[in-house]
């Protein structure tokens, strides 16, 4: 299964990463866009990461630190070319992102990790996604939510 995960900001970077490594071990093909695509007002796509958008099955946005122009164009173009699609994302930026994402968008709040889950099973249900998508996205999900539960605070 090929993943796509966009990241929000160059700080998300490090989450992406790991949960790129994780999901290798585990069988996944996983494209990561490289951190200066999310420097400065960057909206445009890189002929790479366009192309590795479009083969994914899968759509893994990560949003903790900050949502670039260049993550919210990805996410937008894997929303409008109907892929399997999650968007996780820190509290304090859902609700900028909810008229954006609506129902791809899951709130993983580290202090309340159990209503995390809870929703990302739910919006799972809810895409009706394939059955190897579904898992694949649920297992990354979880994966996240455990990253950013034990990420160092500063």
């Amino acid at each position: 299964m090929k993943v796509f995960i966009s990241y929000g900001a160059t700080e998300d970077q490090v989450t992406a990463l790991r949960l790129q490594a994780l999901g290798v071990v585990n069988g996944l093909t996983i494209y990561v866009p490289p951190a200066h695509t999310r420097q400065g007002q960057q909206s445009l796509l890189e002929p790479q990461s366009a192309q590795k958008l479009r083969e994914a099955e899968v759509i893994l946005g990560v949003v903790v630190a900050g949502l670039s122009q260049a993550c919210q164009a990805e996410l937008n173009l894997a929303i409008g070319m109907g892929k399997a699609a999650i968007v996780m994302a820190d509290p304090k930026f859902a609700p900028n992102l909810q008229p954006a994402f609506g129902p791809n968008l899951v709130v993983i709040d580290p202090a309340n990790p159990a209503s995390a889950e809870l929703g990302i099973v739910q919006h799972l249900k809810a895409m009706n996604a394939h059955q190897s998508a579904t898992q694949a996205l649920l297992a990354l999900g979880t994966l996240a939510l455990g990253l950013l539960i034990f990420a160092p605070t500063e």
